[in-house]
């Protein structure tokens, strides 16, 4: 059984990266926003077999329980790497066979990337792709889902690589554009904007900074 499974923190500790430019309400309702948009497009997904969530968010849970996903409540704000391992496990007792993690930043996400990700599964054990500069981790496929344990942040695309070799596990280094899209930095919104993909999240952030120069003069800062 292929599927998807989905790390999803509370919203109003999201996308802490962003305070300087966002105020609190404004960094909840983006994490929301770009979850809405992950959510359609794995829901209409028609590769994957099932679609589990891990979730410290009220409203994710509520949703996932009216439109009968598996969801499993966190007790705790843990890293991304524990959540996901502790899924992992959930997942596998399931009937699992093959699991691809992804986060909720990537809303420019489609149904034909997850389709092209998903095959590669029959040709490698580990899939990795990895983040805009190569070296963290944006979505991570197992097969099986213990191929490998995961340990995201920076550095983890090659920490990921070399545990599949060091298991003899076959491995491919697979970038999609959308993935390494995930937004955290003002670079991060404009690298975002610039991919043009219609979705709620491009709207919302052409409306805080389509005309403002904070977009420009906060990416210039950060260079």
């Amino acid at each position: 059984m292929f599927a998807i499974l989905l790390p999803v923190k509370e919203f109003r500790r999201s996308k802490q990266r962003l305070h300087p430019w966002l105020t609190a309400a404004e960094r909840e309702l983006l994490a929301r926003t770009m979850f809405e948009d992950v959510w359609a497009t794995l829901r209409s997904s028609s590769d994957l077999d099932c679609l589990f969530v891990i979730s410290t968010e009220p409203y994710v849970m509520e949703r996932c329980g009216k439109e009968g996903v598996p969801c499993r409540v966190d007790s705790e704000q843990r890293s991304h790497s524990v959540a996901v391992m502790e899924a992992t496990r959930w997942a596998m007792s399931r009937g699992v066979s093959s699991l691809l993690s992804i986060p909720i930043d990537t809303p420019p996400l489609t149904a034909n990337e997850i389709s092209a990700i998903a095959d590669l599964r029959r040709r490698y054990s580990v899939v990795v792709a990895p983040s805009a500069d190569g070296t963290g981790t944006n979505a991570l496929l197992r097969t099986p889902p213990d191929a490998i344990e995961p340990q995201f942040g920076p550095g983890s695309c090659d920490l990921h690589v070399r545990q599949a070799m060091a298991n003899g596990r076959s491995h491919s280094v697979y970038p999609v554009e959308s993935l390494a899209a995930d937004i955290d930095t003002l670079e991060d919104i404009e690298h975002f904007l610039a991919l043009n993909r219609a979705c709620r999240t491009s709207t919302l952030l052409r409306q805080w900074f389509g005309n403002r120069r904070e977009l420009r003069q906060g990416v210039e800062v950060c260079s």
